[in-house]
């Protein structure tokens, strides 16, 4: 079974659906039954919540015929939390329902995105982190040019490039702004970063996300 990521800026839209998806499994939507674990907007959701999730996923059903647990509001997920999450996210039990609500996908770790099925609940718009404002105009554009380049040209980028660094992140930034179409390319990202951390050689990383960026349609 996989999660669900209900995305709204609605609160109203996404209770509306997460009633309609719990009546067919918990006695018509009946949020205080024993085998549902319900966190409403404005309920912190720090690593202990996390923990009491895995809990609640551990133990066999009373009634139903699986466990479930609905985050109203799971933007407000805290990083420590959201990484605490990924084995359970991994390991759903087979008739678990883990539904979680956003208003966006900004506030949301590309793992966790990767191991969610996104839902856009009507004909909204995601609201944008405000990255086209704050970035270098001449690194974006840049970075537009080698979607449609090819493996040669990036490589010759990335040989002349001074600040690879800052072009490590520009490139977080810029596919974030589509994380429901490029998530699997967020995860390498991600990954990416983290090798970064640990001293890898920043000239290899960036030539390994070269290989595998997607191309611009």
């Amino acid at each position: 079974m996989i999660a669900r990521l209900l995305i709204s800026a609605s609160i109203k839209t996404r209770i509306k659906e997460i009633e309609k998806i719990l009546a067919t499994h918990f006695s018509g939507g009946n949020l205080s039954h024993p085998d549902l674990l319900y966190i409403k907007a404005g309920e912190k959701l720090g690593i202990a919540e996390a923990r009491k999730i895995k809990e609640h996923f551990s133990l066999k059903p009373y009634s139903a015929k699986g466990r479930g647990v609905v985050l109203e509001d799971a933007g407000v997920l805290t990083v420590e939390a959201q990484n605490a999450l990924l084995k359970t996210l991994e390991e759903l039990p087979e008739d678990a329902r883990l539904i979680l609500g956003a208003d966006s996908d900004a506030n949301l770790l590309p793992t966790i995105l990767s191991r969610c099925e996104i839902v856009i609940l009507g004909n909204e718009v995601i609201p944008e982190s405000g990255f086209w404002t704050s970035q270098n105009d001449k690194i974006v554009k840049d970075l537009e040019d080698l979607l449609t380049s090819s493996t040669e040209e990036r490589f010759e980028y990335i040989e002349k490039l001074k600040n690879k660094e800052e072009f490590l992140e520009t490139l977080l930034q810029y596919f974030h702004q589509d994380v429901i179409r490029h998530k699997d390319f967020l995860v390498k990202l991600l990954q990416a970063k983290e090798w970064a951390k640990h001293n890898v050689n920043i000239r290899s990383i960036l030539e390994y996300l070269m290989l595998v960026m997607p191309q611009k349609i």
